[in-house]
């Protein structure tokens, strides 16, 4: 796992100033503590930071190619790499080295850019071909790697964080009035491709860039296969599910072998929850040994991970180390990773993250994690549930004619309950219902207008609309799990990777492995999240999708299924819960006034919150006892606001 920075200047008879080069080099030490490299020549310069986990000795980057055409800055695991070094060998290819940075270089040489639908693993790399003068810019198909990249005043910067593009003059640190409404509504660092910064932009999963003295081309080279729901079910009919847990029994421990291929020592976090059981079980079965695995928790009552996680550590006699941390180390550490991120952090767990990635790396250097697993395996019941309200509510708008009058009212109060209204525009509108964290109504009163206004609103939500009408042939229950697996994921896996990079610890998610992924992607939404029986489903009729989830229906039914007999019955039954940060008795109780007067006193928020209505906003947010995200939120981004004029 490594960093990678350059930059491209066709205008330039010298080489790129060496003093930037170094510095952006060199802001990423973190991701790589282990070797430093750079490279230039008049016109590009290429910079690298290593953390060693493969070929511990060899693979010195950034890599030229044997005859000094190319020039390879990559950062990742391609996991296949063994097999891939066979097959070029028996074309031909002479090795240097024993890591997979070479196979990388060899392959790209060999078989072009289309090389990269060979590679299994994580990547995101950038190749500069000397005789063609061009920079070729991949991330791998799920975006588990990040790249940023810039291009202003005919230069073009790339990073795999936002500092070392940052630190170029002509870059500006500007807020981008986009990035930051989305950042509010759906917590992600980057909208589409824009980032959360005007001139970064952020290179998409599964894409590559091509840059030369004519631009920019980019091509999607990987999306997650598009199946009808309608082909789905008619293949995989219910008396095939246990056809489905046999090949998911056979794929998952070869999958997580591939995810342990490593010379330094490897772990996993431990959750208490069935993602990482399953991850770790498979470990102790692969390795023999006492597997290394770190959980986290708080002192608050039911906020400590070792409660669930314990019989799996009774049951496997695994290695295993609890962090605990308090109030009093949560928000001063927020605040120092937020500066070191350049960026508003997710979710509250990053802090926990951080912290227990800091602690394991003093053992190791790898580390296993289950991130993935609810996307692809139906992991968000109350989420992936809600179409049905959708449907209702439809139904009640179509055919209310030829229903009982008493089925009408229960429809409409069971909606109602959950969303304050009976009906939906259409699914985008019932989407963007439950799939945010400020709503618009938030935004709009947070927000300056003259920073985000009524089109950076509309543009938003243009955005989902389209994503969710460009899925014809999928069922709404599908539609949404298609968008969590190639949008949401994309904020969790950048988490992941900032998180552990901080304390230069490589994370690895087997989850997002894409044979695993393809497979599991065919297979019909039942078989994720699935009723309890026939009865269950019936029962569901007046209720909404929130008295519904894990009471009348099992989510993640196929992992639990496969993996029943292996796990214990605690985890099995366990219903999901999040990373868990007690946020609620936070910022109701010793902290309220503290987050307040931190966010209405800044002297940065003028020119992009509503100052006057802030503190009412946040006084009536927290009443309602679940508003503590949204405050959360609100105050990351104050904090950023006040650091982008140091970076």
């Amino acid at each position: 796992m490594c960093g990678i920075c350059g930059v491209v200047d066709y205008n330039l008879r010298n080489k790129p100033d060496q003093n930037l080069l170094d510095k952006a080099t060199d802001l990423m030490k973190h991701r790589g503590p282990d070797g430093r490299g750079t490279w230039s020549e008049p016109g590009v310069g290429i910079g690298h930071r290593r953390l060693a986990i493969i070929d511990l000795e060899g693979s010195p980057q950034p890599m030229m190619s044997k005859d000094k055409r190319y020039v390879l800055s990559y950062n990742g695991e391609v996991y296949n790499y063994r097999q891939l070094r066979i097959i070029l060998e028996g074309e031909g290819a002479n090795f240097r080295t024993k890591g997979d940075t070479e196979v990388v270089l060899q392959a790209l040489i060999h078989w072009g850019v289309n090389a990269v639908n060979r590679f299994e693993g994580m990547f995101a790399f950038s190749l500069w071909d000397r005789k063609e003068q061009s920079l070729l810019l991949v991330r791998d198909r799920l975006g588990i790697k990040p790249l940023f990249y810039s291009e202003k005043n005919n230069k073009f910067i790339f990073a795999s964080e936002f500092k070392p593009i940052l630190i170029y003059p002509w870059i500006s640190s500007q807020p981008d009035p986009l990035g930051v409404t989305s950042y509010l509504a759906n917590y992600q660092i980057s909208f589409d491709s824009q980032s959360i910064f005007k001139d970064i932009k952020s290179l998409k999963p599964g894409t590559y860039l091509k840059y030369t003295s004519d631009g920019i081309e980019t091509k999607q080279y990987w999306k997650l296969p598009f199946i009808p729901s309608k082909e789905k079910k008619a293949i995989w009919t219910p008396d095939r599910f246990p056809e489905a847990v046999s090949q998911l029994s056979s794929m998952m421990p070869e999958v997580v072998k591939s995810h342990l291929i490593s010379d330094v020592p490897v772990g996993s976090f431990l959750s208490g929850g069935i993602d990482s059981s399953v991850i770790i079980t498979l470990m102790s079965d692969i390795s023999g040994e006492k597997v290394k695995a770190y959980s986290v928790g708080f002192a608050e009552k039911g906020f400590s991970e070792f409660e669930f996680s314990q019989p799996l550590v009774e049951h496997l006699g695994l290695d295993h180390q609890l962090l605990k941390l308090s109030q009093k180390d949560y928000f001063p550490l927020m605040e120092k990773l937020i500066r070191h991120k350049a960026a508003p952090l997710s979710t509250p767990n990053e802090v926990p993250l951080w912290k227990l990635s800091k602690h394991l790396s003093k053992d190791i250097k790898v580390v296993l994690s289950g991130e993935g697993a609810d996307e692809l395996l139906g992991g968000y019941p109350s989420l992936l549930r809600s179409p049905h309200d959708f449907l209702a509510s439809k139904k009640l708008r179509e055919k209310a004619d030829l229903m009982p009058q008493s089925t009408r009212q229960a429809i409409r109060d069971a909606i109602r309950r959950q969303y304050g209204k009976i009906g939906f525009k259409d699914l985008p509108d019932h989407f963007l219902n439950i799939y945010s964290w400020l709503n618009e109504t938030d935004r709009r009163e947070v927000l300056n207008p003259d920073f985000s206004n009524t089109l950076i609103e509309t543009q938003i939500q243009q955005f989902w609309t389209g994503k969710i009408r460009k899925l014809p042939g999928l069922s709404p229950y599908d539609r949404y799990l298609y968008i969590l697996e190639t949008e949401h994921l994309r904020g969790l896996l950048a988490r992941l990777d900032a998180d552990t990079m901080a304390a230069s610890v490589e994370g690895r998610v087997p989850y997002c492995d894409s044979r695993l992924v393809e497979y599991v992607w065919q297979l019909p939404f039942e078989y994720k999240l699935h009723w309890k029986s026939e009865k269950h489903r019936r029962m569901s009729g007046g209720l909404n999708s929130l008295e519904i989830a894990e009471k009348l229906d099992t989510a993640k039914y196929l992992l639990k299924e496969t993996f029943r007999n292996r796990i214990p019955e605690s985890i099995i039954n366990r219903q999901k819960k999040a990373f868990p940060v007690p946020l609620e008795s936070w910022l109701t109780g010793d902290y309220k006034n503290i987050v307040v007067d931190r966010i209405t006193s800044s002297l940065k928020i003028a020119d992009f919150l509503n100052a006057s209505g802030l503190e009412s906003w946040i006084t009536r947010t927290l009443s309602t006892g679940i508003g503590a995200m949204k405050v959360w939120m609100l105050l990351n981004l104050v904090i950023w606001l006040e650091e982008i004029d140091n970076l």
